[in-house]
This record gives C-alpha cells, sequence and structure tokens, in this order.
C-alpha cells in the first residue's frame, strides 16, 4: 500500500539551474580557483551524477560542497522529515520543519549551485526505491545514513554494479568520524565493517554537531574528486578525531577473502 501511495505522492522534486556567468571574459569563471589546480579538472565536475543516500547531516554538507564545485546531476534519497533540531546543523530552516528533508534540500541547495546543477529529491528509503525499481545509477553515491542495515544494502547493490560508494558517519559524542571508499573490485563494507553485519538491525544515533560534519564531509568531498580526476589518494579509510585524544589515521584495507557480504555467490 505505501509503495502504490508514493508513487502518487509528490514526495519528489527535480531543479535546474543555470551556470553562474560573469559577462565579462576579462574576469575569472566561478570556478577559477579550483581549475588553477594542477589535478583539478572542472570538466570531469561537470559531467558528473553523485547519488546520495541520506541528505541529513552528512548528506546536506556533501551537498552544498558538491552544488558549489559545479556537479553536474546530484539526487538525493530520504524518507525523514525536517524536525526543530536538524535546524542548527542542517541546510534547512523553519518553514521546512515538517517536510521531507529530501525534497526540501533540493530547493535549499539550488541556491547555492554555480554551474548548472541539476538536483533532484526522493522522499523514500533507499530499500523501497530499489523495489519499486527506481533507477539508481550513478558515477559516484554517497552513503550517509545513520543504520547498517541500509549501509549493508548499498554496499551489496552497488558492488554488483561496479559502482564506487563512499560511506562516511561519525561518532555518538561527535568527536570522530570516518570516510570509508568501496570501489569496484575492492575491499567492501562488510571487509571494512564485519561487525556491523551481525549488528544490521541496530539503529546507530548520532547527535552530531556543525564541526565533524563539516571535517568529514570536507573529506568525503575530496574522496568524490579522487574518483573522478586525477586528485592523488593514498588511503580507502580515514577516520578523524577532533579532540586529540585518540590518533587520525589514514588506512588501505585489503579485501577480506572470507567477508560473507563480498563472498556471496
Amino acid at each position: 500500500m505505501w509503495l502504490k501511495m508514493f508513487s502518487k505522492s509528490r514526495l519528489h522534486k527535480c531543479i535546474k539551474t543555470k551556470k553562474i556567468e560573469s559577462g565579462d571574459k576579462d574576469i575569472h569563471s566561478v570556478a577559477d580557483r579550483q581549475k588553477r589546480l594542477p589535478e583539478f579538472s572542472q570538466e570531469a565536475i561537470e559531467n558528473t551524477h553523485i547519488l546520495s543516500i541520506g541528505g541529513g547531516g552528512l548528506g546536506s554538507e556533501i551537498g552544498e560542497g558538491l552544488a558549489r564545485k559545479g556537479i553536474e546531476k546530484l539526487t538525493f534519497y530520504d524518507d525523514d522529515f525536517v524536525e526543530l533540531s536538524n535546524l542548527n546543523r542542517q541546510h534547512f530552516f523553519k518553514n521546512d520543519i515538517g517536510k521531507n528533508k529530501a525534497v526540501q534540500l533540493v530547493k535549499n541547495l539550488a541556491k547555492h549551485a554555480t554551474c548548472g546543477t541539476i538536483f533532484t529529491g526522493y522522499g523514500c528509503r533507499f530499500q523501497d526505491a530499489v523495489i519499486l525499481n527506481h533507477d539508481l545509477n550513478a558515477d559516484v553515491v554517497i552513503c550517509g545514513v545513520d543504520n547498517n542495515s541500509t549501509r549493508v544494502a548499498v554496499s551489496e547493490y552497488y558492488r554488483k554494479r561496479n559502482i564506487p560508494v563512499i560511506f562516511l558517519a561519525v561518532d555518538y559524542k561527535a568527536e570522530a568520524g570516518y570516510v570509508f571508499v568501496q570501489e569496484p573490485g575492492g575491499p567492501c563494507f562488510g571487509c571494512a565493517f564485519p561487525h556491523c553485519l551481525e549488528k544490521r538491525k541496530a539503529p546507530c544515533f548520532s547527535p552530531a554537531v556543525k564541526d565533524i560534519l563539516k571535517v568529514v564531509a570536507g573529506i568525503a568531498l575530496y574522496a568524490v574528486d579522487t574518483l573522478i580526476m586525477e586528485r592523488k589518494c593514498n588511503w580507502n579509510y580515514r577516520d578523524v578525531h577532533l579532540a586529540g585524544f585518540a590518533p587520525s589515521q589514514e588506512l588501505i584495507i585489503s579485501r577480506n577473502p572470507k567477508c560473507p557480504l563480498c563472498n556471496k555467490n
């Protein structure tokens, strides 16, 4: 019943923005500073589709960064609704309260677009989108949800389709966070977090605050660049601890030949 209701609902929004032009050939383009980086490719950015599963704290921070960098297409999936407590750390406003996060987020992020991004928001869970046979293909997928059940489902779905996924999360104290990149043929989410396969039904509540969300989202934005252009990266897992009582680290996690997730027939 819910699937039929969703297909007829208004929990879907698509917004096409226009590229910002100076109108003066002597003035630098809006992407001038990043285009000066020797390994940066503005062409790659403007020809990439990113699909974000989750439009909350992490998804909205990454979305703002991708919009300003000039990503071609940005799609969000989230079945959650905006609450008052979201306003101080996510890209929502008072008038968004009670409305679907994915739909409202694309409206708000359109104001940050610089190079004609196409924003699309779907107000449903990833698992329901699979059942509804949505086109979930993209060049890179971002998974910034708060539960292991969805992370496992995303890992398995995109591994079969050879599409890279960037997983990210923050801890319950909002002091630490991680970014893990699952690339085709490489280690999967289960290889990196085997304990999550046993506790996939348990919720992963994270209070989160703006500082840790921005730091982790920034690392994820760099990871996106490494997947679509020649920016260098010597890790597929990176964590950060803001307080400094535990060391931040960059690791290359190898595939686990006994992983029950990526060794399924």
